[in-house]
């Protein structure tokens, strides 16, 4: 239409040129599209020259042809353009997948380190997002100990040169990650430095691997060294030795051992060195290590050393191997312990005489630990009939008397104070007898000075109990008649007005004198004299309670102590009941003969010594013999008057 309008108004037509918009189509149009621009200007074509004026033929056939020619010039350059492109996306979005699934983080960036561009993939390697990323500087990112290095990096990218470099980044959860970087410079035509482009590799397990590695390497070397160390400076001979014994290495002590130097141990083998005897000995063992039947073993043996003779050596050999099994070295390690086998020797033939003295003493001697008899000598047995095994395990509580028991414990307390103890208990035969034992004991400690038991030994002292007994009773009786003699009587009298008096358990006081006891003394002699008093005796004494006591404390004067009586009436009967007992005639040997008593009876008052006690009956007595003998009369202080009983005195010749 602009065509037609320009050729009537102006004479000025655009027909010639309708291949110049179909050429340039060619551009940036598909094919597609460019022969859409072709049949628009074909059918234009037609159009104007429907419309010109006076259009001929050949005229529109030559700019027909002109028009698909160029036509298909534009359609073969669109195609090539198309495919060109087609090629380019294609690459671009090869490079753009290779850079966002690469392991690899992929940048570009300025020449101050600015990051233009970065993969995805540094969410992965640092959590971080590439688009927030995008406009911060590298060193933002780095620890600030690996900024200098990062510097000299970039330095010499600014020169033109490529660089790699491993750095400590700064991840989004605070941590660090160990990264391999590797920049390189982007040059523009005159070859100067517009940026960087680079790359960031995890290598967190390769440095995590080598740090370890020199660690490794490290410890190794002062393992080595520590070894080395310990070797030569050990207190303890060590040697190395190869399968047959022969020396591979020893060191210091071990050569002062063997009494060797370096060069004195070619050719010898670890067996040499002791006699036939100890060499017999550890063959076996030494055959059984190599055949790995046993991973060690150890044993005492002697060395010989040059003009001294032998020592005794505690041994510890021990085999390493290889991989496979067979044996790389033994080691042997040893120590003198020349004194300790003379310690021990010497130890046991001391237990030795310690053990015969024990088992063949007649005491038994016995050993507690933690309250039980851990050993008890075999003298046990003639002793008391039990076997030793019959005590060992049990506490010694276990063989003694229930009687003895509180003082048992007080010896065990003492004991585990520390102190010694020395006392007679009664101990429990195997025929259930009892018999008298003195117990020696003393607490047992061991080498660091603790206690650590009871060691002790006790023998039977049955007669020497009796012996004892016996002379306690003769000091307080009276060798004539058995009874109590005056002074344990006033002992006693004295211990019971001490105590306080309960209702109902008062205590009386008899003062009894035989009537005319002189007469027959003159008449018949001492001894019948001395029978009949005996008697009187026993039939006082059978005649009275079991806590009561008769005493004699004069040649004929008799005292009775009663205790538990309700009052003096009480008292009074029990004498009366006395008196009539004597008054039976008595066999002597002399013939029967008879006497009577005179009883002075009074009450044990709380808080009174002896002598007033004892006064108090002695007259009351007096006062029977005067009033006629052969009665009981009783003081009372109430009154102070006599109360009592009599009857005829009558001797019977």
């Amino acid at each position: 239409m602009l065509d037609l309008a320009l050729t009537r108004s102006l004479g000025f037509t655009l027909f010639p040129y309708y291949w110049i918009p179909v050429l340039l189509a060619a551009s940036f149009a598909t094919p597609r599209q460019v022969g859409w621009f072709t049949s628009l200007a074909i059918v234009l074509t037609v159009v104007w020259s429907l419309q010109a004026p006076q259009p001929t033929t050949l005229e529109l056939l030559l700019r027909l042809v002109g028009l698909i020619g160029m036509a298909w010039v534009s359609l073969h350059l669109a195609r090539e353009l198309q495919a060109k492109d087609r090629s380019n996306r294609e690459l671009k979005q090869h490079y753009q997948l290779l850079a966002e699934n690469a392991p690899d983080v992929v940048l570009s960036s300025d020449l101050n380190g600015r990051i233009a561009w970065i993969s995805p993939s540094v969410h992965q390697l640092l959590g971080h997002d590439s688009l927030q990323l995008q406009g911060r500087s590298i060193d933002e990112l780095l620890l600030e100990a690996d900024r200098g290095q990062l510097d000299q990096s970039i330095g010499l990218v600014r020169q033109g040169n490529s660089s790699v470099c491993e750095l400590r980044f700064r991840a989004a959860d605070g941590g660090s990650r160990w990264v391999s970087m590797a920049l390189r410079p982007v040059l523009g035509a005159t070859g100067e430095v517009l940026g960087m482009v680079g790359s960031w590799r995890d290598i967190q397990g390769e440095v995590e691997a080598r740090q370890a590695e020199e660690r490794t390497k490290t410890d190794l070397a002062a393992s080595e060294e520590r070894l080395r160390l310990t070797m030569e400076n050990a207190s303890t001979g060590i040697a190395l030795l190869d399968a047959s014994g022969h020396f591979l290495s020893i060191n210091p002590t071990g050569r002062s051992l063997l009494d060797r130097d370096g060069a004195g141990l070619e050719g010898l083998t670890w067996q040499a060195f002791s006699p036939a005897s100890d060499q017999a000995s550890e063959a076996p063992l030494m055959q059984e290590l190599l055949s790995g039947r046993r991973p060690c073993y150890r044993l005492r043996k002697r060395i010989e050393q040059r003009g001294v003779g032998p020592i005794w050596v505690d041994c510890s050999v021990s085999c390493s191997r290889h991989a496979d099994g067979t044996t790389a070295f033994v080691i042997a390690q040893f120590n003198d312990v020349t004194e300790m086998v003379q310690a021990e020797a010497a130890l046991a033939t001391s237990e030795e005489r310690y053990r015969l003295l024990a088992e063949n003493s007649s005491d038994v001697v016995l050993l507690i630990k933690d309250e039980l008899i851990s050993w008890i000598s075999p003298s046990l047995t003639c002793m008391l009939g039990w076997q030793p095994g019959d005590w060992i395990g049990h506490p010694l509580s276990r063989f003694i008397t229930a009687d003895e028991q509180p003082a048992l414990e007080r010896d065990l307390h003492a004991l585990a104070a520390g102190r010694t103890v020395v006392s007679r208990l009664q101990a429990l035969a195997h025929d259930h007898s009892q018999r008298w034992v003195e117990l020696h004991a003393s607490p047992y400690r061991d080498l660091d000075g603790r206690l650590n038991g009871i060691v002790g030994s006790f023998r039977t002292v049955d007669q020497e109990v009796a012996a004892e007994r016996e002379l306690a009773r003769r000091a307080c009786t009276d060798e004539l008649t058995g009874l109590v003699n005056r002074h344990e009587a006033l002992e006693q009298i004295t211990a019971i007005a001490g105590r306080v008096v309960r209702q109902g358990h008062a205590t009386a006081v008899l003062f009894c004198d035989l009537d005319n006891f002189k007469e027959i003394n003159d008449n018949f002699g001492h001894v019948p004299g001395d029978e009949l008093l005996r008697a009187v005796a026993t039939r006082i004494r059978m005649g009275l309670r079991s806590g009561d006591m008769a005493a004699r404390i004069g040649g004929d004067e008799l005292m009775v102590v009663l205790q538990g009586v309700r009052s003096l009436g009480d008292a009074v009967t029990i004498a009366e009941k006395l008196r009539r007992a004597v008054a039976e005639p008595i066999s002597t040997s002399a013939g029967l003969l008879s006497i009577t008593l005179s009883i002075g009876v009074t009450m044990v008052e709380p808080g009174e010594d002896s002598d007033q006690i004892i006064s108090r009956a002695d007259r009351a007595m007096y006062r029977a013999k005067q009033t006629g003998r052969n009665q009981v009369l009783a003081f009372s202080d109430q009154s102070d008057m006599f109360e009592g009983r009599h009857a005829s005195w009558q001797p019977a010749l």
